[in-house]
């Protein structure tokens, strides 16, 4: 947006990289100097929870004090907690809530809340996500970007067949099965990724680890560890195609933007917002789970074109699609504001 000419204000963490003007939240440090000790106890809150409580309290009553002097033209708020949602009501339809999270206890709070009437405005990143808040409120569906340029294509599909996982460790993103599947079908596989559950890693994926090529048995894995952006991206474009065995419903799923971006086709579940990015064209997607149509789906995906996978990514996946979507939104706050004249004020406030 700022790369546009709009004039855009940025609340979020002080080490936040952006072209915007940032606006620092609060650091824990002065959090911690507000709070006395043990008052999340008397309140029965964790110390993470008082935390986030100031900081997005802190963060809204500026927003407000600085809209006095000056009024925004869009408020935006990119944050995961309930806060800014209740406090965003002073704004009116200027006030702008992206689910990018399932409908987690607080958020469902505030909205059974805005349910009794709101003016703000709501948008989802997928049709999946849309469904889940419908019951509460409605959205629009402007999906993620990436930078797809900053990601370099490999549109020859590589010689040597191998297939690559990457994403947090954990028993939602299903690691092991992806293993598992490789085991069975006889194919080698890159791991990448943080261990972000270790007694999820200890006793699901480790064991497979330690017991792959013992006992002059075939070598199938290789865990690399957790890597730069410039890593996955080298990994992507020599791959065969990225597996994708998430067991719960992503709201987006950002990892399979980024394997299209560098020419990759995806095999993965039919989960969350899958089905919406991943075409027949670009990837094969079956029903969570089936381990049969996933193995099929080895042979199948080699006849995918990358160049196919490239394409989808510049129109469906890029940065600048999602950010037309969202001007487009704020251009019809004012019927008389038309692109591209450039809006002077656009706060995001993020987590």
């Amino acid at each position: 947006m700022v790369a546009l000419g709009h004039e855009v204000l940025l609340f979020a963490h002080a080490n936040s990289q952006t072209k915007a003007k940032l606006v620092p939240l609060l650091s824990r440090a002065a959090v911690a100097e507000m709070v006395e000790a043990g008052e999340h106890e008397l309140f029965e809150m964790t110390p993470e929870e008082v935390y986030q409580h100031l900081t997005y309290h802190a963060a809204m009553r500026e927003i407000l004090e600085r809209d006095k002097a000056e009024p925004f033209d869009v408020i935006h708020n990119h944050s995961l907690h309930h806060v800014p949602m209740l406090m965003g009501q002073a704004f009116g339809r200027r006030f702008f809530t992206t689910f990018h999270t399932p409908n987690l206890p607080q958020l469902k709070l505030a909205l059974l809340t805005l349910q009794l009437g709101t003016l703000t405005q709501f948008t989802s990143v997928s049709r999946h996500q849309q469904q889940v808040f419908a019951p509460f409120v409605p959205s629009s569906v402007i999906y993620n970007g990436i930078a797809v340029d900053s990601f370099t294509v490999q549109t020859k599909m590589p010689d040597e067949e191998i297939y690559f996982w990457f994403g947090r460790i954990c028993p939602e993103k299903g690691t092991h099965l992806a293993m598992e599947y490789c085991q069975a079908a006889k194919k080698r596989l890159i791991i990448a990724g943080p261990k972000s559950n270790d007694a999820y890693f200890d006793e699901k994926v480790a064991p497979l680890l330690a017991a792959d090529g013992q006992d002059g048995a075939p070598k199938y894995f290789n865990y690399v560890g957790h890597l730069t952006k410039t890593q996955i991206n080298t990994y992507l474009n020599q791959a065969t195609a990225m597996l994708f065995t998430s067991t719960w419903d992503e709201p987006y799923g950002l990892t399979l933007a980024e394997s299209l971006a560098c020419g990759t086709p995806v095999i993965g579940f039919d989960v969350g917002a899958s089905a919406e990015i991943i075409t027949k064209d670009t990837g094969v997607i079956v029903t969570k789970l089936d381990k049969e149509a996933f193995i099929a789906a080895f042979e199948k995906v080699k006849s995918i074109s990358r160049l196919d996978c490239r394409r989808r990514a510049e129109e469906f996946c890029s940065a600048e699609a999602m950010v037309t979507g969202y001007l487009q939104l704020y251009f019809e706050l004012e019927a008389s504001a038309k692109p591209p004249n450039p809006f002077k004020n656009i706060t995001a406030l993020v987590s």
